[in-house]
């Protein structure tokens, strides 16, 4: 895959999982994620260094879920079982795409 497409879908994927943390009340980990959004969006607006951008943001992410209460460790909290389950499915489901993204 290309460096630049790379860039386009980890931003897409970013700015999911901040709207995710933003909706949940998160403002730790959200400044890590701010930073990494704003690092691919400035990339990818003016063509940046695509390669250096991805090795900053897997580096900033790595950072971020390493050991316990990590960003790792982040769960959504809902009174209602189901609820909490499908919630914490779509945030592993972005989480999961995103280490795909940062490892191929």
């Amino acid at each position: 895959m290309n460096e630049q497409k790379k860039c386009q879908e980890l931003l897409v994927l970013f700015e999911g999982l901040r709207k995710i943390l933003l909706e949940e009340n998160e403002n730790n980990w959200v400044r890590g994620i701010n930073s990494i959004c704003h690092s691919l969006s400035s990339c990818v607006k003016f063509h940046g260094d695509f390669n250096g951008s991805i090795n900053y943001v897997r580096e900033t992410y790595k950072y971020m879920m390493g050991g316990n209460g990590s960003f790792s460790d982040f769960y959504i909290w809902r009174d209602n079982f189901n609820e909490r389950v499908l919630e914490n499915n779509k945030l592993d489901k972005i989480k999961d795409e995103i280490w795909k993204r940062l490892t191929e």
